[in-house]
């Protein structure tokens, strides 16, 4: 078999030579795994693969989410690629989820302690479609969504399934809440698999140091989106060393025809200035390769 060729039924996943997937099926739909290096080579970075059963299991999910619609043929939801999660609760709903009533005394308010608890029997029962693991999730806030009505909130949660905190937009996952415990709003950018995955990222060379990452980017053009979605192309100046200011996890999803699967490289975040708008570049800790750039950081926001 050429290399050509198990470049071919590898699903179209972009894989340096020294760490190519062995054993892939001919299908896009893979189970989820890290890619395999070649002899005794580390892998480079970890790969999830899209899976026909991670997409199943959201989906038989949803109808145990939405209770009694199922039987009235909810709304089928979008979800992510790749992951499979929840992108948002879609139109059209006759009811909404509801979180569990948790309250030590009959007709009393929720405490915050009693809340807390209702989101976190939530998630559990929702787990396969956003893809999370309890143990992998912590709340970072819960905010009040005056759009969804008076009394309504917001809970965020950062996934931690790595060493290195998840960047580009993944691993947030968010319930919005009415008073009366309707989940108005719900998605997650949760990356499954995590614990398989981290093995993976364990055994990634960091052949990178700090400071060589921002030395590669001096006087260099990077191109990002701005904040309202725009092209943007920015050129770095000289960086102090200091500027790469820790390692990430940088999940990326190659933009090719048939990218059935996501990367996820070990990064270094790079503060390329100090402005009011300061430019995030993310180089391979394993290769030296400049794998995006952004203008948001890790804060949580309904946006991310």
């Amino acid at each position: 078999m050429t290399m050509t060729h198990v470049r071919r039924i590898a699903c179209g996943v972009v894989l340096f030579a020294a760490t190519l997937v062995l054993g892939a099926c001919a299908s896009a739909a893979r189970p989820a795994g890290a890619e395999r290096p070649r002899g005794n080579e580390p892998p480079k970075f970890a790969v999830l693969a899209a899976s026909d059963e991670r997409r199943a299991a959201a989906l038989a999910n949803w109808k145990t989410v939405v209770g009694e619609q199922a039987a009235a043929a909810a709304p089928t939801p979008e979800l992510r690629p790749v992951t499979a999660t929840l992108t948002f609760l879609p139109a059209g709903l006759r009811d909404f989820p509801r979180l569990p009533l948790v309250v030590a005394e009959a007709g009393k308010k929720p405490t915050d302690e009693e809340t807390r608890e209702s989101l976190r029997r939530f998630l559990a029962s929702a787990a396969p479609l956003l893809g999370i693991d309890l143990k992998q999730l912590s709340l970072v806030s819960i905010l009040d969504q005056p759009d969804a009505g008076a009394g309504a909130k917001s809970a965020f949660y950062f996934q931690n399934p790595f060493p290195y905190p998840l960047r580009n937009g993944y691993g947030v996952v968010a319930v919005g809440f009415t008073p009366d415990l309707r989940v108005v709003k719900l998605f997650s950018s949760a990356i499954p698999d995590g614990e398989r995955l981290a093995r993976t990222l364990a055994a990634v060379p960091k052949n990178i140091t700090a400071a060589q990452a921002a030395a590669a980017l001096n006087n260099r053009a990077v191109t990002y989106a701005d904040a309202a979605g725009a092209q943007q192309t920015r050129t770095v100046n000289q960086l102090d060393p200091t500027a790469a200011r820790q390692l990430v996890v940088y999940p990326l999803h190659r933009d090719t025809a048939d990218a059935a699967a996501l990367e996820l490289h070990v990064a270094w975040e790079v503060a390329a200035d100090n402005s009011n708008a300061p430019l995030l570049v993310y180089v391979d800790a394993a290769s030296g390769e400049v794998l995006g750039a952004s203008v948001k950081d890790g804060t949580i926001s309904a946006g991310r």
